[in-house]
C-alpha cells in the first residue's frame, strides 16, 4: 500500500508534466497560432516573410504535438497513479500541481526562450512584453504552489 506522501509525489510528478505540456498548449494555440504575436524560432525566421511565416507555423506546430505528447504521458502516470491506490485523490491538490507545471513551463520558456536563448519575443519586434510576461509566469508558479500549500492541509489523499 502506498504512503500519502508516495501518493503526494506521483500526484505532484504527473499532473505537473500535464500543466508543463498544458501550459506549453495554451501559448502555441492562442499568442504563435492564434494571435501571431510571436513564434518559437521567430528569433531567426522573418515571421513577416511568406517563407518565414510558412517555416515558423510548421515549427509552432512540431512544438505543439510534442507538448501533446508530454501531456499524454503525465496523463498515463496520473491513469497509473488512480487505478494503482485505494485512497481518493485530493482534487485541489491535482489543480495546484497542474498550475505548478503550468508555471515552470511558462517561467523556463520565459527566461530560457525570451531571454538565454533569443528564440523570440513575446510579441515580434519589441522586448518590452518579456519583462511583463515572465512577472506574470512566475505569479502563476506562486500561485500553483499557494494552491498545493492549501490542499496539505486537507490532507494530501483526501477529496476536496
Amino acid at each position: 500500500m502506498a504512503t500519502a506522501a508516495s501518493v503526494r509525489r506521483r500526484l505532484l510528478l504527473s499532473a505537473g508534466i500535464i500543466g508543463f505540456g498544458f501550459g506549453a498548449v495554451i501559448d502555441t494555440v492562442i499568442f504563435h497560432l492564434t494571435l501571431q504575436t510571436h513564434h518559437l524560432l521567430s528569433g531567426f525566421y522573418d515571421p513577416y516573410s511568406l517563407d518565414g511565416l510558412r517555416t515558423n507555423v510548421m515549427i509552432d506546430g512540431l512544438f505543439l504535438l510534442g507538448m501533446l505528447a508530454v501531456m499524454a504521458v503525465g496523463f498515463g502516470l496520473l491513469w497509473e497513479l488512480v487505478n494503482g491506490t485505494d485512497r481518493r485523490l485530493s482534487t485541489r491538490y491535482l489543480v495546484g500541481s497542474i498550475v505548478v507545471g503550468m508555471g515552470v513551463f511558462n517561467v523556463i520558456d520565459g527566461v530560457l526562450s525570451h531571454y538565454v536563448l533569443d528564440l523570440h519575443n513575446v510579441v515580434h519586434g519589441t522586448e518590452a512584453w518579456n519583462p511583463p510576461w515572465l512577472v506574470v509566469s512566475v505569479f502563476l508558479l506562486a500561485l500553483g504552489l499557494f494552491v498545493l500549500r492549501s490542499a496539505t492541509g486537507d490532507g494530501p489523499t483526501t477529496s476536496d
